[in-house]
């Protein structure tokens, strides 16, 4: 990994430049290929032409490896007041000074977010501004490529053939005595892992808990705060956690309020196709892109939670506490100027627990009725979103089942009625998660009658480090991913499923996954494409056929 950091002279128009100049030498000599060079070009200068015309110092840091270039502008400045506003292309707070010279159009935001491919911007008034931008070098790979994060411990199989039919979009596959994984049609959803009680399909996450300093950030979902039992308050949790080291902590719950109030608006306002899906679950996300690449337009153009929090918080140290497969994949591309560290929501409960004078009991009426913001998922419209002279509801669906039957009604365009999806793969959400112990319908109760600041921060160390929750948009659209398409070639495509469908009426239709795929028609399919034989259909050989 390639480093640099360059100097930025408030006021020095002279000099505007020099840094993203420099910066676009060093991508250069590293041999970043030129398209990605002159993004960062552009968005580089417009940060630095920002703190030459409202701030008194500030400083480029970038970063580069064979990924990604990263880049953070920051400046002691006198921040900004309105960041929304300030996104709008012509708004501009430039002197006269600098638009007499032709700077301050009210177009380098903008022009920073359309150019890069991850965006985030902090400030506080009197304090100064820091932008923050990812540019990925192989941004095509990144959107073909199935993330995924499900580990196989082959030797703990027992070869019971649950996880075959749990899996919703038959990506599992058991032979030779272990299970394996069609990358390509595996979304990273918690079902497979759920049905395993055996523990050969887990998600594999660091055990060691990391050390906290003053600067730590610690990422948690709210369901984190509910795993201890109905006798212990969340913020009995928080506390323990801030005896740890963890002082300052944000639920990623934040976000997802922040995310279904931008894609109300959205709806109500952006958009003539209904429903409009939120991005909620990245786990829903990626089934979208493998089988239903019809809908994708109909996603909201946001990034989901996690990675709006990952994007927006910009201290030195962040730890998070991913609770299924999606969510660790998106964690994967790692933070060249901020240490990420990731942690097993397991390792972090026992370390918890082992503090136990912290977790002192408490009576269930201790705590009023739930207040603050905290999102509902009750299978039911909760919100409504008001179109022209009619009322569309919005509606929370959970557990992959349901989503799969609702994706397929709105692909046949049967749920006009909605103006906002909220699909969630686990049962309850996050709640749902098979890595936590509790039954997630209790847990929600539980977080649903709390009443819990989102923000715990015992003792504050940055200005970014608390702010507030806002919605990320995407900066590229949504990518298919192979999903179910059998070739790229059309015809090619064609004369597979000809084989296959030949194939799958010579197989007996059992479904009994004894020859290691979930149905006869994904058997069919593995013969075709040349993953198994006929062969393994140890009924056939019996003489049995439809």
């Amino acid at each position: 990994m390639e480093t640099a950091t360059f100097t930025i002279t408030g006021g020095d128009y002279g000099s505007g430049g020099a840094a993203s100049r420099s910066l676009k030498e060093l991508l250069k000599r590293i041999g970043v290929d030129a398209p990605a060079v002159r993004r960062t070009m552009i968005a580089a200068y417009e940060a630095e032409m920002n703190v030459v015309i409202h701030a008194k110092l500030g400083t480029m840091e970038a970063a580069v490896d064979q990924g990604q270039v990263e880049v953070i502008v920051a400046d002691e400045g006198p921040g900004i007041p309105d960041i929304e506003l300030a996104m709008k292309e012509g708004y501009s707070t430039a002197p006269a000074t600098a638009r007499n010279m032709g700077f301050g159009a009210g177009m380098g935001l903008p022009n920073i977010q359309r150019n890069t491919d991850r965006f985030s911007i902090q400030s506080t008034v009197g304090h100064g501004t820091q932008v923050r931008f990812t540019i990925l070098l192989n941004p095509e790979e990144l959107g073909s490529a199935a993330a995924n994060s499900v580990y196989i411990e082959p030797e703990r199989c027992r070869q019971c053939l649950e996880c075959l039919h749990a899996c919703p979009t038959a990506a599992i596959r058991v032979r030779g005595g272990q299970p394996s994984i069609l990358e390509h049609l595996c979304v990273d959803c918690t079902n497979c892992i759920a049905a395993c009680e055996a523990g050969a399909l887990i998600l594999h996450v660091n055990t060691d808990l990391p050390r906290p300093s003053v600067e730590t950030l610690l990422v948690l979902p709210a369901s984190f705060l509910e795993q201890f039992g109905g006798s212990v308050a969340p913020e009995q949790v928080l506390d323990v956690l801030a005896d740890m080291g963890f002082r300052n902590t944000r639920l990623t719950e934040e976000w997802e309020e922040a995310l279904r109030k931008a894609v109300c608006a959205y709806a109500a306002e952006s958009v003539k196709v209904h429903p409009v899906i939120s991005p909620v679950c990245p786990a829903v996300v990626n089934l979208i892109q493998a089988r239903f690449p019809s809908l994708m337009e109909q996603v909201a153009p946001f990034r989901t939670p996690l990675e709006a929090a990952y994007e927006e918080l910009t201290v030195s140290h962040m730890v998070f506490v991913p609770v299924c497969p999606s969510q660790h994949s998106l964690l994967k591309l790692q933070r060249l100027l901020t240490k990420v560290e990731l942690v097993a929501p397991a390792a972090l409960i026992n370390a918890v627990r082992d503090c136990r004078t912290g977790l002192k009991p408490v009576h269930d009426n201790v705590e009023a009725p739930g207040t603050g913001l905290k999102p509902v998922l009750r299978g039911q419209s909760d919100q409504n979103v008001r179109l022209g002279n009619r009322t569309y509801d919005l509606l929370q669906v959970s557990g992959m089942r349901h989503v799969m039957k609702v994706l397929d009604a709105v692909e046949n365009g049967m749920m006009e009625d909605y103006a906002v999806l909220e699909l969630y793969a686990c049962g309850q959400g996050c709640f749902g998660s098979p890595v936590w112990n509790e039954d997630p319908f209790v847990a929600r109760a539980r977080w649903d009658r709390a009443s819990v600041p989102m923000v715990s921060s015992a003792q504050p160390t940055a200005h970014h480090s608390c702010v507030q929750a806002r919605p990320v948009r995407r900066t590229a659209p949504l990518h298919g991913r192979i999903g179910v398409r059998l070739d790229s070639d059309m015809r090619k495509a064609m004369e597979k499923l000809a084989k296959l469908d030949a194939t799958a009426k010579s197989l007996p239709g059992r479904n009994c996954g004894v020859c290691g795929a979930p149905t006869c028609a994904a058997l069919a399919e593995d013969i075709v494409m040349g993953r198994a034989d006929i062969s393994a259909c140890v009924y056939r050989e019996k003489g049995e056929s439809r």
